[in-house]
């Protein structure tokens, strides 16, 4: 069976971050590997520290995780530092898995930088156009396209306008590869919509809010299972629609 490749930060609390990754690979029966972008110390309610893991170690890291392994996705969560970004460009573009799940995260639940401000550049510019699967939420979609995404509308304005943005970057490389986006509707007050765009299509993912306070790592979790389902052969919709089913499932559980 082909692996998944979680690359992230770890959280000491395990609610999110690479724990949360290697839970919900196990969930889908999918073998794991992972390098650590970052040490944390945080919990539910906070960050206290953040120490990126060292460029060079974190290179080794993935070439040792890899050697003699089948990858069938990589899942890319917290990044961390600058020069950070920087390795993970070269080694996706030595590697050209064939998905790359990234979960563009720029701020922990409770509103902490998780990447360098200097960092950002490269990270939209460069890294975010080697995804074949961007999972931006609602605050995140909303710094990609530099306005507020307040309902369904704007989430469907926002989907488009970030994988326009990332196939012109891609500038005639990898032309044979897929992209899509889906802009994550979890933050609106009606139902938990989440939002696909191929290119050609749009596609919506539909299910009940749950209400009250969601637990942390949702999104770790559900670019985690579209990175899953996509190791196993199933086509992006089929990945998606039972990322969020699983998703739900997990929310009733822990609320």
């Amino acid at each position: 069976m082909k692996h998944v490749l979680v690359i992230a930060g770890s959280d000491p609390s395990g609610g999110a971050g690479v724990q949360a990754d290697l839970a919900t690979l196990k969930d889908f029966g999918v073998p794991a590997l992972f390098s650590i972008t970052a040490l944390t110390a945080q919990n539910e309610e906070r960050v206290l520290q953040i120490h990126p893991t060292p460029a060079d170690v974190l290179t080794q890291q993935l070439s040792a995780a890899c050697e003699g392994k089948e990858v069938g996705a990589t899942k890319i969560g917290m990044i961390a530092s600058h020069s950070n970004v920087t390795a993970l460009i070269w080694f996706l573009n030595a590697r050209k898995f064939p998905h790359v799940v990234i979960d563009p995260i720029l701020h922990s639940s409770s509103g902490t930088a998780l990447l360098e401000s200097k960092a950002h550049a490269n990270f939209r510019q460069q890294l975010l156009p080697l995804a074949t699967v961007l999972t931006p939420n609602l605050p995140e979609a909303s710094a990609l396209v530099g306005f507020r995404i307040y309902n369904e509308e704007a989430q469907i304005r926002a989907v488009k306008q970030i994988y326009e943005e990332m196939k012109a970057l891609r500038a005639g490389q990898w032309p044979d590869r897929p992209l899509a986006v889906i802009v994550k509707g979890g933050h609106l007050e009606k139902d938990a919509l989440d939002i696909l765009y191929d290119g050609t299509e749009v596609h919506e993912f539909r299910a009940t809010r749950i209400p009250g306070r969601s637990p942390r790592g949702t999104g770790c979790r559900f670019s985690s299972a579209i990175a899953a389902g996509l190791a196993k052969g199933w086509g992006l919709k089929e990945a998606v629609q039972e990322a969020k089913n699983y998703l739900t499932s997990y929310i009733e559980l822990h609320h």
